[in-house]
């Protein structure tokens, strides 16, 4: 009872905070939505694969003394001979947990006033998704994007903008697309499919993050009352 109330507080905390920004607020560069600066992050997520559901890969999620969380493990394309009902194998991910309910519904973060979602990585030569799940309808929509990292083995900052993540369920791409629903991004995550393999993403700190001549969805010109919605 205690959590939930407190959580209670929390959201009406964060309720007023964006009456607030109904009216002309200071111009904000990022927003911390989840780090990696102690092993107690960790119970902040939740870890899975095809090993849940009879195949070979695994993962695993550590953290790091110096600062960081580590995504690694390995992928098998391989699928069971036992199992008739499993027919596609090769996938593991780590996804934010919800961050709790409370008497207006699930804690969600508002991410509308910024343009990008910022992630500090450290990849290897392996392809990754980055995925959003908001408080939709669909429990089972994700936005998704490829998390683009340029050299392997070194920390790269990388800015997606919310705009291009695709709406996708189990995987397949929908059509009609819809606009992401940005004030109420419940759990972000990451994602590697069907690549045989041992796999090691580093993940430092995620954000959502404007640059100096951005505002969310506008590009601020250099008077501060001149602004151009794109």
């Amino acid at each position: 009872m205690y959590g939930f109330l407190k959580r209670s507080l929390e959201a009406i905390k964060e309720g007023g905070s964006k009456i607030l920004k109904a009216n002309p607020t200071p111009w904000e560069k990022e927003q911390l939505l989840l780090h990696f600066n102690n092993a107690k992050e960790l119970e902040n997520w939740v870890i899975g694969s095809d090993k849940d559901i009879g195949g070979f890969s695994n993962a695993s999620l550590d953290f790091m003394e110096k600062g960081f969380g580590k995504f690694h493990g390995n992928i098998s394309i391989d699928i069971p001979k036992y199992n008739q009902e499993l027919t596609r194998s090769g996938y593991a991910g780590i996804r934010s947990k919800v961050r709790g309910s409370s008497l207006f519904g699930v804690r969600c973060w508002d991410t509308s006033l910024f343009r990008y979602l910022a992630i500090k990585a450290r990849g290897d030569n392996k392809k990754y998704f980055v995925n959003i799940q908001t408080d939709g309808p669909v429990l089972t929509d994700l936005f998704q994007h490829r998390l683009f990292l340029r050299n392997p083995g070194d920390w790269e900052i990388v800015l997606i903008p919310f705009r291009d993540f695709i709406l996708t369920n189990h995987g397949i791409v929908q059509d009609p697309q819809i606009e992401m629903y940005r004030e109420k991004v419940k759990t972000i995550g990451f994602s590697i499919l069907s690549q045989p393999g041992s796999f090691c993403l580093d993940i430092d700190w995620i954000k959502a993050m404007n640059t100096d001549s951005t505002e969310g969805d506008w590009n601020i010109r250099p008077s501060p009352n001149d602004q151009e919605k794109i």
